[in-house]
């Protein structure tokens, strides 16, 4: 439907009682997003647009590598540490590391990588009663700094991702390209990172500045300037397209030309029978139009929850409401209206506070989930 800022939207279910909802299922991040499949001609293709686009240059490129190829301070780490004094002294711990170096093949024990080698243990300092006890010679090996730091026990889920975390943030942003930060953001916890939102707004700054290049090398989407399309996937998750954009086959278009200004509200019932309100802004809601390699077009439609250390809780991939939830009714309002809950025969209606957070509130109400609808009031 279209929706005009001068008329009310309502939506009321078309069956009496909603289906039961799916069981959620957010799986672990699988390695990558698709740069996993990638051939060495997708890489160097990739590397070659860098250039083109005036990114960086070829030496740019270039004395990168071969800065990172440089194994700086591997030794004097090694032979600055107090476990490694005190075992073999300070005047013979140089000597010994240097030898051992040398012997290496210059290539990281894991992947093979000869880029970013750090000295690290094989048996871990966790593993000894005093950890100094782990730094002697031979229980050292050289890996390179991914594969040394995704062994770390903080990383939960090191090791299924393909590239470091600062790689694989502008590997998102310059292929993937995410329209917004939030969509950024979701990328990168499906790529399996782990680290506050504060990095990977921090790297949303390369997306500033290749829009303002000349010419622009990358669009930010300007969600208060446009008008989009929002479609309901079968798992009940909501994603917006370009106004008058392909619809995604099995899906079905719920509103159309919506301001990105606007906000769309809906029901859910939870299984204890309880309603909950959700308010998420047309510009917090996720695109379906990217390639996100095997993972479907949806896939954006999650929320991350960080760990609860004390408590400990893992951090986790949840549905974003109302993916994988029973939805009752939706409508859309302006930023000058409210929403309001009206029973099937118009009876009894309930006026509901405009600040509903995107993941829900309960409401107390006396109406049931069975034909309610909701709409939008001045």
């Amino acid at each position: 439907m279209n929706v005009d800022p001068e008329v009310v939207e309502q939506h009321f279910p078309d069956e009496a009682t909603p289906a039961e909802a799916p069981e959620p299922t957010i799986a672990v991040p699988q390695f990558g997003l698709h740069d996993s499949k990638w051939s060495e001609e997708q890489w160097l293709g990739l590397l070659e647009t860098l250039v083109e686009t005036g990114v960086g240059t070829w030496k740019d490129i270039t004395a990168l590598v071969l800065g990172h190829l440089n194994p700086s301070q591997v030794g004097t780490s090694l032979a600055s540490s107090v476990g490694f004094k005190r075992r073999y002294g300070k005047g013979n711990t140089m000597k010994i590391v240097m030898e051992w170096i040398y012997q290496q093949t210059g290539r990281c024990t894991d992947c093979g990588s000869r880029l970013e080698l750090q000295a690290d243990h094989i048996k871990g300092r966790e593993s000894y009663d005093d950890p100094l006890d782990a730094d002697f010679i031979e229980n050292m090996i050289l890996r390179c700094r991914r594969c040394n730091v995704v062994r770390r026990p903080s990383h939960e889920f090191g090791g299924i991702t393909f590239l470091t975390a600062e790689a694989a943030l502008m590997w998102i942003m310059l292929v993937i390209r995410p329209r917004t930060l939030l969509d950024f953001i979701r990328m990168c916890r499906l790529y399996g990172m782990t680290m506050s939102d504060i990095r990977m707004q921090e790297a949303w700054a390369m997306a500033h500045w290749l829009a303002r290049a000349e010419p622009p090398a990358f669009g930010i989407e300007n969600d208060a300037a446009s008008f989009y399309d929002l479609i309901l996937w079968p798992d009940s998750a909501i994603t917006r397209i370009d106004a008058d954009g392909l619809v995604p086959e099995g899906t079905t278009k719920i509103y159309s030309n919506i301001s990105g200004g606007a906000v769309l509200g809906f029901v859910t019932l939870r299984e204890d029978g309880r309603l909950k309100i959700h308010g998420q802004p047309v510009s917090f809601i996720p695109f379906s139009t990217y390639n996100l390699g095997s993972r479907t077009p949806q896939s954006l439609c999650i929320h991350y929850s960080p760990p609860v250390r004390d408590k400990g809780l893992p951090q986790k991939l949840s549905p974003l409401p109302p993916r994988s939830a029973t939805l009752v009714c939706h409508a859309v309002r302006l930023s000058e209206q409210t929403f309001r809950l009206v029973s099937a025969d118009g009876a009894m209606t309930q006026d509901l506070p405009p600040d509903a957070s995107p993941l829900g509130r309960l409401i107390k109400t006396k109406m049931t989930a069975a034909g309610i609808g909701l709409t939008a009031i001045p």
